[in-house]
């Protein structure tokens, strides 16, 4: 087999930025082949099919959120600033929030799997010690906030809502100091 001139990493590296600039379904073997120059044989030859490389570009999108929520993190104000973060997310990596949270995600059968698969353990440590609530206490608070922020940010990448980054942080600000406080009695 001659030597490849692409190798795994770029093909995703540009299926990653297709995807952020005209989503997913932009991204087939031979649009992403043009774009980088290519036949389709690169690419054929590090996927099996498009599933596949779909599969390792959300992969991708998942360190690319992470990234994101996680270099907004404030930790005086831990959880909240999650949610800021992850409905920024929505609001300017569309197509990436798309890819990650509008499809099947399987495995995931109960709140306590989606605060497995989102949830941060250590906040969730951390947030019950500074609040005096149980870590039990704080998982709910962070199941309820992961719901409600998703609700938010699902209208703001469908487009159902254009609403300013001041108004979405104070009101999801409300929600979690509700979620706190019915935790509290």
């Amino acid at each position: 087999m001659p030597k490849q001139t692409v190798n795994r990493e770029e093909i995703l590296r540009e299926a990653l930025e297709m995807t952020r600039c005209d989503g997913f379904e932009s991204v087939n073997a031979r649009s992403l082949a043009k774009r980088m120059g290519y036949s389709v044989q690169p690419i054929y030859s590090y996927f099996d099919n498009m599933d596949a490389l779909k599969e390792a570009v959300s992969g991708e999108a998942m360190k690319f959120y992470n990234e994101f929520i996680y270099s907004r993190v404030d930790e005086d104000n831990l959880l909240e600033s999650m949610a800021k973060a992850n409905v920024a997310f929505a609001k300017y990596e569309t197509n990436l929030f798309k890819l990650l949270f509008f499809r099947e995600l399987k495995g995931l059968n109960g709140f306590d799997d989606i605060y497995d698969w989102m949830g941060d353990k250590s906040a969730t440590a951390r947030l019950a010690e500074r609040l005096g609530l149980s870590e039990n206490s704080v998982k709910d608070v962070y199941i309820m906030l992961i719901v409600f922020t998703h609700g938010v940010a699902a209208m703001i990448a469908t487009g159902g809502a254009s609403i300013s980054d001041e108004e979405i942080g104070g009101f999801l600000e409300k929600g979690y100091n509700a979620f706190v406080k019915a935790q509290k009695t």
